[in-house]
């Protein structure tokens, strides 16, 4: 249950359909990640950070104060998808929701920080091996968020 909520706070993501493969991140048809898309202005309205730690990963997302309530939405319709898929039920996920889920299955830790303006996720581990495959799957989601990021001040 613990693994699901910091799931769903990872996923929360301000990127629309990016070239002519399935983009990394998919706010249009996966089925985790649409619960965000599909609240009207949270999009635009909030941010989401990825920064390489020296054992794994921290994610930052902020939303604007009047669109705590959509966020909140969201977020419990990511939790009811990702609980469905977690019980098994087969879903075509995006690429990022694919790997987060595979690095939560093979036991990474996560960790949630609630504050007045984010929900902040550490992802990590101890083993080299781990911090590395969690190292490849944030500097992609960095990779991938660039363009979005360029001229956004946070």
């Amino acid at each position: 249950m613990k693994k699901t909520l910091m799931l769903i706070l990872i996923l929360i993501s301000v990127v629309a359909n990016a070239g002519e493969n399935a983009p990394w991140v998919d706010m249009m048809n996966c089925p985790v990640c649409k619960n965000v898309s599909s609240e009207d202005g949270l999009m635009e309205n909030m941010t989401w950070e990825h920064h390489l730690t020296a054992t794994g990963l921290m994610t930052v997302s902020t939303v604007k104060p009047a669109f705590q309530s959509k966020f909140v939405r969201a977020k419990a319709g990511m939790k009811k998808m990702i609980d469905k898929f977690m019980s098994g039920e087969e879903m075509d996920l995006c690429e990022y929701c694919t790997s987060v889920t595979s690095l939560l299955k093979k036991g990474v830790t996560s960790e949630i920080i609630t504050t007045h303006g984010a929900d902040v996720m550490l992802i990590s581990s101890t083993d080299k091996d781990m911090i590395e495959k969690i190292h490849a799957h944030g500097q992609k989601t960095i990779d991938f968020l660039n363009p979005v990021h360029t001229g956004h001040e946070h």
